[in-house]
């Protein structure tokens, strides 16, 4: 029986392992566009590493709301889903902090020398940090029952 999972759950649940996340914007002309990502928790608030100039970053600068999709695909499967509004962290501090939060959640047990491969790109001209601030979430655990 499916479960609605409790803030903590949710929190860990999106902390946890290197399971990526679904990143949707709406592009100026209304299409949606939906990627995969690799993301970071901050808080309830979650960071994704991007250029300004992709379609991401494009769509926005249009339309700052979107929407952030993470789930495990093993039985009894679970997923949550966030719906907010980003912010663009532009700052290199900021970006930095936020995208070596991501390195260190997706490339830690590959050592630092992958970290500061990883972040020489996630910081270079034209990279931004997301910063998805949650208005509304969805988790829901054992789907499958």
């Amino acid at each position: 029986m499916p479960e609605k999972m409790t803030d903590e759950q949710r929190r860990a649940f999106l902390a946890e392992g290197t399971r990526t996340a679904v990143f949707a914007t709406v592009r100026p002309d209304g299409r949606p566009h939906a990627v995969p990502v690799w993301f970071a928790l901050d808080g309830d608030d979650i960071l994704v590493n991007l250029g300004e100039d992709t379609v991401k970053g494009k769509a926005l600068k249009e339309n700052p709301r979107v929407s952030v999709v993470a789930d495990d695909p093993r039985p009894p499967y679970s997923f949550v889903s966030v719906e907010g509004v980003a912010e663009i962290v532009s700052d290199p501090e900021g970006v930095r902090a936020g995208s070596e939060l991501i390195a260190r959640r997706y490339l830690g047990e590959a050592g630092q020398e992958a970290i500061e491969g990883w972040l020489a790109y996630a910081t270079s001209p034209g990279k931004v940090i997301a910063r998805v601030r949650p208005e509304h979430f969805v988790a829901i655990a054992k789907v499958g029952g």
